[in-house]
């Protein structure tokens, strides 16, 4: 990023220098350059090329590119150069101001369209009286005829300027002998991380400009309070209570535009220029509206200007009306510099920030929307790699040995992608490339260059130990089991031996995922399910024997010999510890790229950690969701050397990001790094685009989505993600013979393929096999369990159906349907999410339906499940109601301001969306709010109906009940029985008319359709409030 805004000057040049190539020129030295960057002429045409000091010289006079005659034509390169410090000719002066009445009358010189030609010479002899049109010819011959006999030396090449170059290898200039004021505008545009990280270390005059309190002080400030500086919290905390923006003060969004109004405006800044063009913006008018009652004062000062544009920053429905915001204010006919649009967004969103860390009542949705565009901004890449800053920052770290590098990347920010480009960058290094997917390893062999090995760690385990288990027949490819292990163990009373066998298990599992070389009483586990299904704690007795019996059990699986009876089989994990107990030297290699490095256990970060080489660390703190199979998240406990941020997602676009962004701010307290998509478009509001996924928590919902998808009277092709395999129909149909009575498997011939299954078949049948998942806790196998009682008699037929509409390509589903854990590392068009993840109720205004609900109650897996499901979603998010309640936590309500004039439009009489308030609007009043319509998953329970039809649900609670009342000026709402409640701080400037509609089946089938009128017809204000 850097390199490329440095290169800002260049290209100006470049494209100078393509205009002008055929044309002569006389060189500047290097002392004219230096002469011409001292004088204010010099530096301000470079600073301020819009606002010129008029005079009735031509500022640029000599500048202008002539014909080459026919004599110069004839030379060739430097061949010809007789004058190479020569000086150039004047050329005739033209006045614009003149020719700024004349040509464009009423219209500033600089408020021309991008196309309009800048110097075309019949164009300006128009700004001359006609009879001035002689002398200006005559005079101008003499001129041309001068410089038609001079010998000026030619273009050297196209990228000659100050940067360039005279003999091609001698530099002329430097970037260090820019005008400092150039250089301000130019870091002006960089990230404050490159800033303080690159920029303030290259020499002692860069630090001081970016350590300038003068230079760019809000968006310095800015990102110093979101690191918690103490000064930075002491300064906003100071501003904060200088506008009374408070959280028991009702009015302090009052205080938020005095604030912003208050900014410093530069001088040449013409405020009425400014609002000229903030006219087309459609958020304007309702700006002008708000601004004009609530803060009249400022109606016709200069700080109105910046009043109504917090005021519009204030009233966006996304990021797209922040970006519309921002164009409207740096066109041409707008008098504002970069420098000042940023430098008031970044005041926003360190107020609007300070406020949600406060806890005043402001929705998030307001700081996203601004933070989402001043990133994209000045990250915008013009390379053709296309590297965010972020990759390139990675990408200029060269891996030593030693060294450990963490990349703490979110969901889709190209993490792969990015390691690719770095071992072709580096590709005097070798690499191996480890990750825990067999898939994934298969396929980063077709991707990443010929200097990179890719393996799954079980894979090298197996090369070296596992392969020397297989030979002797001592391999076992299953997971331990805890029905397997009892049968390993002694039967001992007080408990039963399932129970036993699940904590010696337990035992084992916890020893394999650790570090340790011994089983020890740490790795036993703390509690367990009696056979009454309740927890009881482990005492020390039982811990002892689990140990000893889980070290008997190892002592046999590591042995290659003498076991005839081949019990003890070591599992993948086993030999896996073992592998990572013989201290392994993976040699050969410059550094280790580790993927997915959340999920590692500990004993394979002790693999990882032992290695002599550079180790790269790479994955996302928000996506480990295998805590349950010993994962550790490496990417926070293990020391590190160095640590990147890949935080910009190439998959999805602004309302996607805004949600998985939430989720982390919410649900994880994440706020110093924020979530942020590209600029491609996105919905979270009802509109399907492509192919539908839905992604579930469990199997029990996919086998649901299977049954409902397959019994409509259309045929459908579905696609398991995973295959049908791991999702275990056939132990679905085996569990359901398991549940037929004896006689009816013997006079229907079911045979039962399933060995384990089989087993409880000699037993205890169906009753045993439910009473052993429920004292083991096996929640698959419970899942199963409860498809087949509650399907009972329909099984075989469902499972028929699932299997003949089963594809094995996604291509050719209809739908696509898993779980969240089969899912991950995937992406889909549009993602319909299940209602099985965590439930969050519904919030009314600052107080929670009920008290007892936090985000803490919930393990940090369970949040983690649910951003890994919205952020496979790439252009639409069909959300549950509880993912509503979600973002309703951050107080976004999706409540949007609206011109009464607009909505009082058909005629018709709009009241009080509150059933015990009739009050009638007037399309006069000004202002109210309206509820956007979310289109919601209503789960049915027929399997003939399909589980994506959607539907609309009444709001009940979910957003503060409020009161249609006409926008008036006043800071509070006056006395009324449905008067706003919770203080949500935005809503003194408004008056809320919030409204419902059920929509219709054909609506719902438009919805699925993509129709995007579906939205319109919903829009109402009408009745029953939230």
């Amino acid at each position: 990023m850097l390199t490329g805004i440095l290169c800002l000057v260049g290209f100006l040049f470049l494209h100078v220098g393509e205009a002008v190539k055929r044309f002569k020129k006389t060189h500047l030295t290097a002392d004219d350059c230096e002469a011409i960057a001292q004088s204010r002429e010099g530096s301000s045409s470079l600073t301020e090329p819009l606002s010129q000091r008029r005079m009735s010289r031509d500022v640029n006079r000599g500048l202008y590119p002539t014909h080459r005659t026919k004599k110069q034509q004839g030379g060739t390169g430097f061949a010809n150069i007789l004058q190479p410090e020569g000086s150039v000719r004047e050329h005739y002066s033209v006045c614009l101001a003149n020719a700024e009445t004349s040509l464009y009358p009423g219209v500033s010189w600089t408020e021309r369209s991008a196309g309009e030609p800048r110097h075309r010479s019949p164009r300006l002899r128009a700004c001359r009286p006609t009879q001035e049109h002689g002398q200006i010819k005559q005079e101008h011959s003499r001129i041309k005829q001068e410089l038609d006999d001079m010998e000026i030396e030619p273009i050297p090449d196209a990228r000659y300027g100050l940067l360039g170059t005279r003999n091609w290898d001698v530099p002329q200039g430097s970037i260090d002998k820019l005008p400092t004021e150039v250089l301000r505008r130019i870091f002006a545009f960089l990230p404050v991380t490159d800033l303080y990280q690159s920029l303030s270390l290259v020499c002692h005059s860069w630090r001081q400009i970016v350590s300038d309190p003068l230079f760019i002080p809000w968006k310095k400030l800015y990102h110093r309070y979101v690191m918690k500086e103490d000064t930075a919290l002491h300064s906003v905390g100071q501003l904060l209570e200088r506008y009374a923006i408070r959280k028991e003060q009702e009015g302090c969004m009052v205080g938020l535009i005095r604030c912003v109004s208050a900014i410093h405006t530069s001088p040449n800044v013409d405020p009425s220029a400014v609002l000229q063009s903030l006219k087309s913006h459609h958020l304007f008018p309702k700006a002008v509206i708000c601004i004009a009652s609530k803060v009249p004062h400022l109606q016709s000062s200069p700080q109105s200007m910046w009043a109504i544009v917090a005021a519009m920053a204030l009233f966006s429905d996304g990021v797209r009306d922040i970006q519309k915001l921002m164009a409207c204010l740096r066109r041409r006919s707008s008098t504002l510099s970069f420098v000042d649009v940023t430098e008031t967004l970044y005041c926003l969103a360190t107020l609007l920030y300070a406020m949600r860390e406060r806890d005043i009542a402001i929705t998030n949705r307001i700081h996203y929307n601004i933070f989402y565009c001043l990133y994209l901004m000045e990250n915008d890449s013009v390379t053709t790699e296309a590297l965010t800053h972020e990759q390139q920052r990675i990408l200029n770290h060269k891996i030593e040995r030693g060294q450990r590098v963490k990349i703490m990347a979110f969901a889709g920010t190209g993490k792969t992608s990015t390691l690719i480009k770095y071992a072709e960058k580096f590709a005097d290094l070798s690499f191996l490339y480890v990750t825990f997917n067999k898939a994934v390893a298969e396929r980063g062999k077709s991707v990443f260059p010929k200097n990179v090995t890719c393996k799954t760690f079980h894979s090298l385990a197996f090369g070296s130990v596992g392969k020397l288990y297989k030979e002797k027949g001592k391999l076992n490819f299953s997971k331990l089991s805890a029905y397997s292990v009892s049968f390993l163990i002694q039967n001992r009373q007080g408990q039963s031996l399932f129970i036993r066998g699940k904590t010696v298990k337990q035992t084992l599992e916890n020893f394999f995922a650790s570090s340790d070389e011994e089983i020890s009483e740490e790795h036993a586990p703390i509690w367990f399910k009696n056979t009454h299904g309740m927890r009881q704690a482990v005492t020390l007795e039982e811990k002892r024997i689990n140990v000893q019996e889980a070290k008997d059990i190892w002592y046999n699986m590591k042995k290659l010999d003498g076991d005839a009876e081949k019990k003890y089989k070591i599992t993948c994990d086993g030999y896996l510890k073992l592998w990572q107990l013989s201290k392994p030297q993976l040699t050969g290699y410059d550094a280790i790229f580790v993927d997915e490095a959340q999920d590692c256990t500990p004993a394979i970060v002790d693999i990882v950690l032992s290695q002599p080489c550079g180790i790269i660390l790479v994955g996302d703190p928000h996506q480990q969701i295998y805590t349950f199979r010993g994962a550790v998240n490496t990417l926070y406990t293990v020391p590190h050397t160095h640590v990147y941020y890949l935080t910009q997602s190439f998959r999805f676009g602004p309302e996607i990001a805004y949600v998985g962004a939430t989720i982390l701010d919410v649900c994880k307290r994440i706020r110093n790094k924020t979530l942020v998509g590209g600029n491609q478009e996105g919905d979270v509001r009802g509109s399907t685009e492509g192919k539908i996924t839905i992604l579930s928590r469990s199997n029990f919902n996919v086998f649901e989505d299977a049954v409902r998808l397959t019994g409509r009277a259309r045929p459908i092709r579905i696609h398991v993600i995973g295959g049908l395999g791991r999702f275990g129909l056939s132990k679905i149909h085996d569990i359901w013979k398991l549940y037929q009575p004896a006689d009816e498997r013997e006079r229907s011939n079911l045979v039962i393929d399933d060995p384990f299954i089989k087993r409880w078949e000699e037993t205890r049948g169906f009753v045993g096999l439910k009473e052993y998942a429920e004292h083991i806790d096996d929640k698959e196998l419970e899942v199963k369990i409860a498809i087949v009682e509650k399907y009972k008699e329909r099984i075989p037929e469902l499972v028929q159906k699932i299997e003949s509409s089963h594809v094995s390509r996604e291509a050719l589903a209809d739908y696509l349907i898993g779980t969240v854990h089969q899912a991950k590392g995937l992406e889909f068009d549009t993602v319909l999410l299940a209602d099985d993840f965590v439930k969050v109720p519904c919030a009314s205004g600052d107080q929670q339906r009920t008290s007892r609900f936090s985000v803490d109650m919930y393990p940090e897996d369970e949040w983690n499940l649910l951003y890994v499901a919205v952020t496979r979603a790439k252009k639409c998010l069909l959300m549950s109601k509880s993912l509503e309640h979600v973002l309703a936590l951050a107080r976004e309500y999706f409540l949007r301001v609206e011109l009464m004039s607009e909505a009082a439009k058909e005629g018709t009489a709009v009241t009080c969306s509150m059933s015990h308030c009739q009050q009638t609007l007037q399309s006069s009043s000004g202002l109210a709010v309206k509820k956007l319509p979310l289109i919601h998953v209503r789960p049915f329970r027929s399997p003939l109906r399909s589980p994506v039809v959607a539907s609309r649900y009444p709001p009940r609670h979910g957003a503060p009940r409020a009161c249609a009342i006409p926008f008036r000026n006043r800071d509070v709402f006056p006395s009324c029985p449905c008067r706003l409640r919770g203080g949500f701080a935005l809503w003194p400037f408004l008056a809320s008319a919030l409204g419902r509609e059920n929509l219709t089946e054909r609506s719902r089938e438009r919805v699925l359709a993509g129709s995007p009128g579906h939205r319109s017809s919903a829009l109402r204000l009408c009745s029953q409030g939230l």
